[in-house]
């Protein structure tokens, strides 16, 4: 039981901390205003205030 409980906090531990990594992935693309690549794909972050624009200048073109 111990054990099993050691292995399951083990795991716990190691996708806490891959997740971490990948959050400061994100963090850091959209702190210096660069596309993320993630397994070869390509991600753009932008704010909400970004998006906003971006929609109003699609619509009123």
């Amino acid at each position: 039981m111990k054990e099993e409980l050691l292995e399951n906090e083990a795991f716990c531990v190691g996708v806490t901390f891959g997740l971490n990594l990948y959050q400061q992935r994100v963090i850091e693309s959209h702190r210096r205003r660069e596309p993320l690549v993630i397994n070869e794909d390509l991600f753009y972050l932008e704010s909400g205030r970004e998006r906003l624009e971006r929609a109003l200048r699609d619509i009123c073109q």
